[in-house]
């Protein structure tokens, strides 16, 4: 038996490894040839110690033959939950002057590849994976006449791993429905470690731009 396991997962291997290569291939491959610009906007629901967190970004780079982007990007964290550490004076399920909270925050720049593993009429399928540089921030506050007063604070340079799998379903040319999960791995303070996910409508900023400027362009030359 297991040896018949150990062949099992020795061809899983081999055909992992496989197509890993194969990817690596593709993308060495089209970045030999003809690429265009892209700009952005991108959105992330992230865990940090079990609270969301929701990450605003914006990417730009270039598009290689259609199938491989490579890009830099900027992610920022706003609207974080707060998480209650202690609560020595207040009822279960209740706060009040002496109760101390804690909220994270997380901001990175990184650099990132994505590749197109289909790209079809109606479905674009991709898997990303980024790595980059920034810094993770823990607040700890009590909240008097209802603003928060912060009274401890810490932060550590944070080196996250992004991988990825993202699906896109092209409703029309102009607006397309996707979503995604990945994990983020911080190389250094591994608190801010977690999954993430997104989903939602995005607007084809770019396509729309290129057919107006080519309609534009028709209608000058009549």
């Amino acid at each position: 038996m297991k040896k018949y396991l150990l062949f099992f997962f020795l061809m899983i291997s081999l055909n992992s490894y496989a197509q890993l290569k194969g990817i690596i291939d593709s993308i060495r491959y089209d970045l030999k040839m003809d690429k265009s610009w892209f700009i952005c906007l991108d959105g992330k629901n992230s865990i940090i110690r079990d609270l969301n967190i929701k990450l605003f970004g914006l990417q730009t780079g270039y598009t290689f033959n259609g199938r491989t982007n490579l890009y830099v990007g900027y992610y920022g964290s706003y609207n974080n939950e707060r998480i209650l550490l202690e609560n020595p004076t207040a009822k279960t399920g209740t706060s009040d002057s002496n109760s101390v909270f804690a909220r994270y925050k997380l901001s990175y720049f990184n650099l990132g590849c994505e590749y197109y593993f289909i790209n079809s009429r109606k479905w674009r399928m991709s898997l990303p994976v980024a790595f980059g540089i920034g810094k993770g921030s823990d607040y700890k506050f009590k909240v008097l006449n209802n603003k928060e007063h912060i009274f401890e604070s810490s932060s550590s340079t944070v080196m996250p791993l992004e991988l990825g799998f993202y699906i896109n379903y092209k409703i029309k040319w102009w607006i397309w429905a996707g979503a995604g999960l990945g994990t983020r791995f911080s190389l250094n303070a591994s608190q801010y470690s977690g999954s993430y996910y997104t989903f939602g409508l995005s607007l084809r900023f770019g396509e729309i731009y290129y057919r107006a400027r080519a309609w534009y362009r028709d209608k000058s030359i009549q």
